[in-house]
């Protein structure tokens, strides 16, 4: 069981940060939009409006964070069961 939770845990918390950001299907970014009508004269919208774009400093995550997680989920498992094998071939040799 402690090697199935070993195996999961970078999986499963990169899954998380990456659910909790909004899981994008795109690249990491390190600034996102925020965008938002304003009327081209102040008090009167019935002139038109026009769209102000503002940029925040924000980092998001993408779609390489949960592959980082399941690359090194793979990583720990080669890791664990190249171990095993170790083990039980010096138990057969009476090492």
């Amino acid at each position: 069981m402690k090697k199935i939770i070993s195996i999961a845990t970078p999986l499963i918390l990169t899954l998380g940060m990456w659910t909790y950001d909004g899981a994008r299907l795109a690249f990491w970014a390190t600034s996102i939009e925020i965008r938002e009508e304003v009327p081209v004269v102040d008090g009167m919208p019935e002139l038109g409006t026009q769209t102000k774009v503002t940029w925040l400093d924000q980092f998001v995550c993408g779609i390489e964070t949960p592959l980082i997680g399941a690359f090194l989920s793979f990583i720990i498992f080669i890791f664990l069961m190249y171990k095993k094998r170790f083990e039980k071939s010096s138990l057969l040799n009476g090492n």
